[in-house]
């Protein structure tokens, strides 16, 4: 994985999604489905621009969630890589409602060689002792 990433810093993306019952506690946005739609909007942001073989995995997530959004408004999530450190790719993000911000955060993604964390998985899953 010898690729810079360099090119990554100042894309952005955004996505929407109109909040169902499924996303909500009471009638209101989960922080649970926030965060859910935030982790997705980074993913997209960052698979598109890698190549075959790597993938990003999310290391860090912070998530600061100011506002209630009620079922039926639609949510507008904006992901911005704001810096680069090798493969370590840090992402701004902002969510707003159809009244005004609701929250933002930062994902922390790693890009890694998917062989590798394949290995990884694997050699990990083999330590499970079976329940008796």
């Amino acid at each position: 994985m010898e690729k810079s990433f360099n090119e990554l810093l100042g894309k952005s993306i955004t996505l929407q999604k109109n909040v169902g019952t499924k996303e909500t506690y009471d009638g209101l946005l989960s922080t649970a489905a926030l965060t859910r739609l935030m982790l997705d909007t980074s993913w997209a942001l960052i698979d598109k621009e890698l190549h075959k073989g790597v993938t990003s995995v999310c290391t860090m997530i912070q998530v600061n969630h100011e506002e209630p959004t009620v079922a039926g408004e639609t949510v507008t999530v904006e992901a911005t890589v704001k810096k680069v450190d090798e493969n370590k790719i840090f992402i701004a993000l902002k969510a707003v409602d159809e009244t005004g911000i609701i929250a933002h955060g930062l994902n922390e993604r790693l890009i890694v060689d998917v062989e590798n964390l394949q290995i990884l998985a694997k050699q990990r899953s083999a330590l499970l002792k079976p329940i008796t």
